[in-house]
């Protein structure tokens, strides 16, 4: 093959390619390492061992942080990404939007970890640099600062507590089937990884924001997946049983299909995310309420399913949000109990100028996440992961241009140039 065909294939392979699934791939084909940098990932949970090694070219080193047991918000261990990642122009010809998803290398694997993990991650600004031939101990560096996260509990009774408490690195092993995913495919995978990340971050001050990044999270990975086509008139009855019940009433099933057939995108919409969400779903928790009123019914959660994605839509095309008893913490029949995967309800509840009866709220937001963090992480692990990469090589041949350092020149490190730089020197992230 000739070197500017090598050249080509070089190109659409960097372009078309995440960076921290490239970083990695570059690895694996024997690309030398151009330095490392380190960066701190903030989380309140508390994070047990280490995974210094096995997850090639990314480290991850607890720094064992003593807490006062409040939740705070520290950096309990640091990101160590070592770099293969060699000099790229992007084409400002056109626009390409291919591999945007608002972040950076570091935001991707922060994105990752916390599904991983079922925790709130996120990154820091870079603290250290090991560049080549130069202090083998490393250089601290502050140039690209970020303020520690907060988040603000209501009287300690977190909306999401399974994302407190104890969480071991060793579930950080999923990541090992990063540069085996599909390079198009892995875009979804952080998409989706990102928008549950953000969930996690803003539910405790903002519920109703987070019930639809966690819904988003799930409809990228549909999308990504696909639903096949059924009939449109049973589509209409699991997605919008009310209406169909009214039409079925007032014109028969001759209306139900009429109407179906007119709003057949939106019915699509909602089958390809209930047929998605049914595909993957996990396993029930082994820990579950005794009690049977503070229990979700199972074997209706394709209903329910669809509820969630009707407020789903109700809440981005109208601005209604979500019930508010779907907004609170979970109920504890006692503090040593496991909490509620319902909200708590009597005959009914009124609430900021709001009524709703037991059947409209049917779910709460912390059991949604174990939905949806199980869902994704089967799709993650049993979906994308199924077939390698096309573009992934460890073919020799590949000509790379080589780059001798790993530092970022002064002039670079203008705030209205940190988006992306990539002359002369690396710039890995901003």
């Amino acid at each position: 093959m000739s070197k500017s065909k090598n050249s080509d294939m070089v190109e659409n392979r960097i372009q078309n390619t995440a960076l921290s699934q490239l970083n990695w791939q570059n690895k694996l084909s024997g690309k030398p390492e151009l330095g490392i940098i380190e960066y701190p990932l903030f989380c309140d949970a508390q994070i047990t061992g280490d995974f210094v090694s096995g997850l090639e070219p990314y480290s991850f080193l607890n720094t064992v942080p003593i807490t006062d047991g409040t939740n705070a918000v520290v950096a309990p261990f640091v990101l160590r990404i070592a770099v293969y990642l060699e000099e790229h122009k992007p084409n400002f010809s056109k626009t390409d939007e291919s591999l945007y998803h608002g972040g950076t290398l570091v935001d991707e694997i922060a994105a990752l970890t916390s599904v991983a993990l079922g925790v709130r991650i996120r990154a820091g600004g870079e603290t250290r640099r090991f560049e080549l031939g130069k202090d083998p101990y490393g250089r601290p560096s502050a140039w690209h600062d970020i303020p520690r996260p907060t988040v603000q509990i209501k009287r300690n009774r977190p909306i999401l507590p399974s994302v407190l408490g104890e969480h071991s690195m060793s579930k950080l092993e999923v990541l090992n089937l990063v540069p085996k995913i599909d390079t198009k495919r892995y875009i979804s995978l952080i998409r989706a990884c990102r928008l549950y990340q953000d969930a996690l971050w803003i539910v405790e001050s903002d519920p109703n924001l987070a019930w639809l990044m966690l819904v988003s999270a799930l409809e990228t990975a549909a999308n990504d997946f696909m639903a096949s086509d059924n009939d449109l008139t049973e589509q209409l009855k699991l997605s919008l049983p009310r209406l169909a019940s009214l039409l079925e009433k007032f014109g028969g099933n001759s209306l139900v299909e009429a109407v179906a057939d007119e709003i057949a995108h939106t019915l699509k919409a909602t089958k390809k995310f209930i047929d998605f969400t049914m595909h993957f779903l996990p396993n029930e928790p082994t820990e579950r309420p005794e009690t049977d009123w503070l229990r979700l019914d199972w074997s209706k959660l394709k209903k329910i399913l669809s509820v969630v994605y009707e407020y789903r839509s109700r809440a981005l095309h109208t601005g209604l949000p979500f019930p508010a008893p779907m907004l609170h913490s979970p109920f504890y029949l006692h503090p040593s109990k496991i909490p509620s995967e319902v909200p708590l309800m009597g005959l009914a509840a009124h609430s900021l100028g709001g009524t709703w009866m037991p059947k409209d709220v049917p779910i709460n937001l912390h059991f949604f996440h174990y939905i949806t963090r199980g869902v994704l992480l089967r799709w993650w692990q049993e979906e994308l992961a199924t077939t390698e990469s096309i573009q992934q090589t460890t073919n020799p041949r590949l000509e790379y241009p080589v780059m001798t350092s790993l530092g970022i020149a002064e002039s670079d490190c203008d705030a209205a140039t940190n988006e992306w730089v990539s002359t002369s020197k690396i710039r890995v992230l901003p």
